[in-house]
């Protein structure tokens, strides 16, 4: 089928196109392209296509350096200019405010790239697949379960790359034979690097000195490890999130400040295992972190003791059931919530709470937009801020952060 696409990317990475009215996705084409694609899924309201030929190239259009782009799910813009893929990424964030009815100019969204778009990951989970007797450690193949074997990974940190004939090797012992995905997180500045099996506990003991003598340069943990973050010091587990992007990390959480300007009383919601929190505690009075994990509460509230924060408090338990507890009135809010977003339940506590100022970080624009709409109803809130900060260059994925102001 031939098909000549729209000018913008759907959120996911693939080109818009249309059939007798009908939406088409048409993976691996750019904006402009005409190309012969292979309808791979057909549904009531869209159809899937794949990219067979591209007949009329865009400008735009760049050869993907790794050899494994395409078959590989990790990445979905690699041919595409780095230049272009943040101007798409900016269309994208303002399609999807727009379809929240918020309200947000596209040139007012500032952009923030990176110089070096490439081996940015700190974290990786790698898949292992058996086949006889040889072990290889990989992706998942697109749209599938399936693994990709592979040999180095473009936007995955050179340690972590280095690491991985070690792990595939460790894995190969029958010991180990109940393994099926290995996660892998380093801390540039101390130099050590996490690794975690899954299933959680599947490791036989001997599993991590078998891939530490591999590499005997590297210092391999398998419970916590040390992060260095902006001239602070954290402990880090595997089940903890931390932002894996350590250069754009640095631009997310500065901005974040920015848009917070905290002084008073601080709630950090979502705080996890604290990084932005310590930032928080420089300026606020006092900062509550609001928590639900176990492992981020512990983590978090070690953190704080590590770094000196003696004006911040832990509180685990949902942000709807932790923030009415909170001492009022609030300065600022920050919420840095999983892609679900926030729940309904929490939106409306954090309008019960009032704040001056709220400031939301987030990696998924569509449920972003989402709790903007319902924050800004009744035209409690106002949106006085937007940027778009790439933390995942090739990809199609979104981290942005906004800043509201209360209305009255």
């Amino acid at each position: 089928m031939q098909l000549t696409v729209g000018e913008e990317l759907a959120h996911g990475g693939a080109a818009v196109a249309r059939v007798d009215g009908r939406v088409v996705f048409v993976e691996g084409a750019l904006p402009g392209e005409t190309v012969e694609a292979e309808v791979t899924h057909r549904r009531k309201d869209f159809w899937r296509a794949e990219t067979r030929e591209v007949l009329e190239p865009s400008p735009e259009r760049v050869t993907p350096p790794c050899p494994y782009y395409g078959p590989c799910g990790g990445c979905q813009l690699q041919h595409l200019d780095y230049s272009r893929q943040l101007a798409q990424k900016r269309q994208v964030l303002h399609h999807q405010l727009t379809r929240a009815h918020v309200e947000w100019p596209l040139e007012g969204i500032q952009v923030l790239g990176m110089e070096d778009p490439w081996r940015y990951r700190l974290r990786g989970e790698f898949h292992v697949l058996r086949r006889a007797r040889q072990v290889s450690l990989g992706f998942y193949r697109k749209h599938t379960y399936q693994t990709l074997p592979i040999d180095d990974c473009l936007i995955h940190a050179d340690v972590i790359v280095r690491s991985l004939p070690a792990f595939a090797a460790a894995a190969a012992d029958a010991a180990a034979e109940r393994i099926t995905a290995i996660q892998l997180t380093w801390a540039p500045g101390t130099g050590d690097l996490l690794w975690a099996p899954y299933p959680p506990g599947s490791a036989d003991p001997g599993f991590g000195r078998r891939a530490a003598a591999a590499v005997p340069d590297l210092n391999l943990n398998d419970d916590s490890i040390g992060m260095d973050d902006a001239g602070r010091h954290f402990r880090l587990r595997p089940e903890a999130f931390v932002q894996v992007n350590a250069r754009q990390r640095e631009v997310l959480y500065g901005r974040a400040l920015d848009y917070a300007e905290p002084a008073g009383s601080v709630v950090d919601a979502y705080a996890g295992i604290g990084m932005l929190s310590a930032r928080l505690a420089e300026r606020a009075e006092r900062v509550a972190c609001l928590e639900e994990s176990p492992y981020a509460v512990r983590l978090g509230e070690l953190n704080m003791q590590l770094n000196g924060c003696l004006n911040v408090r832990y509180r685990r338990g949902r942000v709807e059931d932790t923030l009415p507890s909170v001492e009022l009135p609030l300065d600022v809010l920050v919420l840095d919530p999983p892609r679900a977003g926030c729940a309904g339940a929490a939106v409306d506590a954090i309008r019960a709470a009032s704040p001056d100022r709220i400031v939301y970080v987030s990696c998924e624009p569509s449920t972003l937009a989402r709790d903007l709409e319902r924050l800004c109803e009744t035209n409690r809130y106002k949106l006085t801020g937007v940027t778009l900060v790439d933390m995942f260059p090739q990809t199609y994925h979104i981290e942005s952060v906004v800043r509201l102001e209360r209305v009255a």
